[in-house]
């Protein structure tokens, strides 16, 4: 099946993929290369540098390639940045994708997988959180999240092109080979952030928030390594060609780990004990964020194999190791 990753040179999509040439499937990338590497992505996958809000790069995509699906990775993701320019995601993450939309109807293109957030249910009422959890997200990110979400179902009744949205929080690790992983500019996510303290690259951790509802005072959030969320974007994917209706799923463990608890086992797998120092809150964090992914599991069979904190931070740790200045290392 030829199928068009957005944001396919990114640190999901790039997993994503690989995946997809090792199952048999013909991806084709569309990345502006904003956040993406040209390296993270096989040199046998076609690379189309451009945007999705640009009409005549995404019609010439679908002119060139017999595009039958699209996985949706491409997208601003940075909760802060967020809060601090709203309106900027709302036009990347909600606005543009209308034109990739679009151009999938003109070519009768009629399945695209979502790369959706548990973002979407802002600081939840329950732990873990049910798909109809109620939609409260904090953050103009998650807002945009779930504005997609409800665009595609309006698209589906509109013009039939169905989709799956995948809420999942937080993506982590890397290949487990160590070729592949997080790298990012500037780079926000825990895991990484600590490893790049371990290593030196840093003088200190900061820690923020320490006094919310949870068992240490800490943020919780579930962890799913890429390699699980890459199997479930397959999984779905494959429904979708086999007639599977819109729908939104979690993806997640439901075993949530807190910021110290990932502090102690970044320590603990790289053997050296960095400074961590306690800040306040960062704006539009939730406290919780704990997915139910029972319906997702039930319906599909799926099972996270590497998500774990344990294997998360040693397959990312093998990857920083070994590629100290990310896919710049020589």
């Amino acid at each position: 099946m030829y199928i068009l990753v957005t944001g396919g040179a990114g640190y999901i999509g790039s997993n994503m993929v690989r995946m997809l040439v090792a199952r048999g499937h013909t991806p084709v990338v569309l990345d502006s290369l904003e956040y993406g590497h040209k390296v993270a992505i096989p040199p046998t996958v076609p690379l189309i540098v451009g945007n999705i809000k640009d009409e005549a790069v995404v019609e010439s995509v679908f002119a060139k390639y017999p595009i039958e699906a699209v996985i949706h990775f491409a997208g601003y993701l940075m909760v802060e940045e967020s809060v601090r320019d709203p309106i900027k995601y709302m036009y990347n993450n909600v606005i543009y994708p209308v034109t990739l939309l679009n151009v999938m109807r003109d070519h009768n293109v009629d399945k695209i997988i979502f790369s959706s957030s548990a973002a979407v249910y802002g600081n939840p009422q329950m732990i873990p959180i049910p798909e109809d959890h109620p939609k409260n997200p904090t953050s103009p990110y998650g807002l945009s999240k779930w504005a997609f979400e409800e665009l595609l179902r309006v698209f589906h009744h509109d013009t039939g092109v169905r989709s799956i949205s995948l809420r999942y929080f937080n993506a982590c690790g890397a290949a487990l080979d160590g070729t592949s992983g997080e790298d990012h500019a500037p780079e926000t996510h825990i895991i990484p952030v600590a490893i790049r303290t371990a290593m030196g690259k840093q003088k200190e951790f900061s820690l923020y928030g320490t006094d919310y509802p949870t068992r240490d005072g800490s943020c919780l959030r579930d962890y799913i390594h890429i390699e699980d969320l890459a199997e479930a974007h397959l999984m779905a994917l494959e429904a979708l060609a086999a007639g599977h209706d819109t729908d939104v799923y979690n993806l997640a463990t439901g075993d949530g780990t807190t910021n110290k608890e990932v502090v102690a086992a970044v320590k603990k797998e790289t053997g050296i004990d960095f400074n961590v120092i306690e800040a306040g809150p960062r704006a539009g964090d939730p406290h919780s964020l704990v997915a139910d992914s029972t319906k997702f599991q039930k319906e599909f069979g799926w099972k996270p194999k590497y998500s774990d904190i344990a294997t998360i931070v040693a397959s990312a740790w093998k990857w920083h190791r070994s590629h100290p200045n990310g896919y710049n290392s020589k």
